[in-house]
């Protein structure tokens, strides 16, 4: 009875290690098999396109040659071991495969001024081998989905997309990073007052008209935000309504480096200057006096501009450049 009460307590702690987001993979199952067989020490390997391998306590490794030379299910002895005669101490080992082209590999080892294991030790490796490979794979899968889900958010947050999830009252129930990003360089603390509350009159009245539309709406309604623009549209679920909103930060031209405009097209520095002045909605006489020009000199200039990107005016010039690949 005790036996599969270990197994039990082992299986569960094999799928909850494999399901954990920590920082150190597999520690709670290989601890819980050494204090069940008074292990020194436990490894565990997982060989897909290379070895990803943990061990607890004083464990040896059990290297890439000798696990391929495994065969599948079987529960070695260290006398046992193919092609090798193994003198670091005692040992159990096992690989279960996960799929055609992966195993995962687990071992138990106690150093020689100690008895060998017995024979249920190996009897319990042996129970456990049915779940190694259905636990790696869910890792594994698991892993991957992470990794692909970080990506995503790297990439949004570099393209200045992001959301915020409002409850039917307006209130800030959760946001992304980029989001949040927005909202600290905007100065709003939105975190810290759970509301999207703007200083400028004419985009918070923008703000509630199209929260109160989107609420009622089943169409997306876009509003415009400081740098940013946001499509919130009402997503109905079990807890009641909820608005999202999608936002796009707006990356002012400025806070993209002169060189990096200059060289993508083919403009002096002091000419990418002023077009980035423009782009952020500076008139030809503001543009001038924020770059300590005469009027005359950013007309002049905006010409050779407007001259190299093919473009008859400001607007032009503006859909041309927000629409390149200099913004990503």
């Amino acid at each position: 009875m005790a036996r599969f009460d270990d197994q039990t307590e082992l299986t569960k702690s094999l799928f909850a290690d494999a399901a954990a987001k920590g920082e150190q993979p597999w520690a709670m199952f290989l601890d819980q098999f050494c204090t069940i067989t008074q292990a020194d020490g436990a490894g565990l390997c997982i060989d897909r396109e290379s070895g990803e391998l943990w061990t607890r306590g004083d464990c040896p490794v059990i290297d890439a040659a000798l696990r391929g030379r495994l065969r599948i299910d079987r529960v070695y002895a260290q006398d046992g071991l193919p092609l090798t005669d193994w003198t670091k101490g005692f040992l159990r080992v096992v690989k279960a495969r996960i799929d055609a082209a992966s195993h995962v590999t687990v071992w138990l080892h106690r150093g020689l001024h100690r008895k060998d294991f017995r024979s249920a030790d190996g009897q319990l490796l042996s129970a456990l081998t049915p779940f190694l490979g259905q636990a790696a794979q869910m890792s594994m899968m698991l892993g991957d989905e992470r990794a692909d889900a970080a990506l995503s958010d790297t990439i949004a947050v570099r393209l200045g997309a992001g959301w915020i999830v409002f409850d039917r009252s307006g209130v800030v129930q959760s946001l992304s990073v980029a989001a949040q990003d927005w909202s600290d360089r905007e100065g709003l603390r939105i975190m810290d007052r759970r509301r999207l509350e703007l200083r400028d009159a004419d985009a918070a009245q923008g703000f509630r008209s199209g929260f109160a539309t989107a609420l009622v709406s089943d169409d997306p309604v876009t509003v415009q935000l400081p740098n940013a623009e946001l499509v919130l549209s009402r997503q109905d679920q079990s807890d009641g309504p909820k608005v999202v909103g999608f936002l796009r930060n707006v990356l002012p031209a400025s806070a993209i480096s002169n060189d990096r405009i200059a060289g993508h097209f083919g403009l002096s520095r002091s000419e990418a200057r002023l077009l980035a002045q423009l782009c952020d909605g500076h008139t030809l006489r503001s543009a001038a006096e924020a770059l300590g020009w005469t009027e005359e000199t950013a007309r002049s200039t905006s010409k050779v501009i407007f001259a190299r990107l093919g473009v008859s005016g400001q607007p032009a010039m503006i859909r041309r450049i927000m629409g390149s690949g200099v913004w990503f």
